[in-house]
């Protein structure tokens, strides 16, 4: 039986002790439309998650951050990476064909946008964690 779940990648990527998310197309065909989410997304056909990540930062914030690397894998279909960027490369980031916006949030603003579903429970369950990984 061949496996047909989809394998996930996303990245906490932050500078200046904030949290860089893409807000999602409006489409309605697509989960979370208009809420924010981690950038990252599914891994081809044949390819690992280290390679997917870095094609999906890519097509997203128009970098791949130098810093990047795994953080965590909370599940067998889903795998975190971290990145935190060089004032160069926050400099270069730029919204790809994907999304509508590209914004740096803090750890408060977040409770004040619209997050994925997925998103939003991360914050809930890790949110010590993520705001800690803030102000380093």
């Amino acid at each position: 039986m061949i496996n047909s779940q989809i394998k996930i990648v996303s990245a906490i990527v932050m500078a200046n002790n904030k949290l860089l998310l893409l807000q999602r197309d409006n489409n309605q065909g697509i989960r979370d439309p208009g809420c924010w989410q981690l950038p990252g997304g599914g891994v081809e056909n044949g390819e690992m998650p280290d390679g997917a990540i870095k094609r999906e930062l890519q097509e997203e914030i128009g970098i791949i951050p130098s810093s990047l690397s795994f953080l965590i894998s909370p599940s067998a279909d889903v795998y975190a990476y971290y990145a935190r960027l060089t004032d160069e490369e926050t400099r270069n980031i730029k919204k790809g064909a994907e999304g509508k916006d590209l914004r740096f949030f803090s750890f408060d603003e977040l409770s004040s946008v619209p997050l994925t579903q997925k998103l939003a429970i991360t914050v809930k369950d890790y949110g010590e964690i993520l705001k800690s990984l803030l102000k380093t």
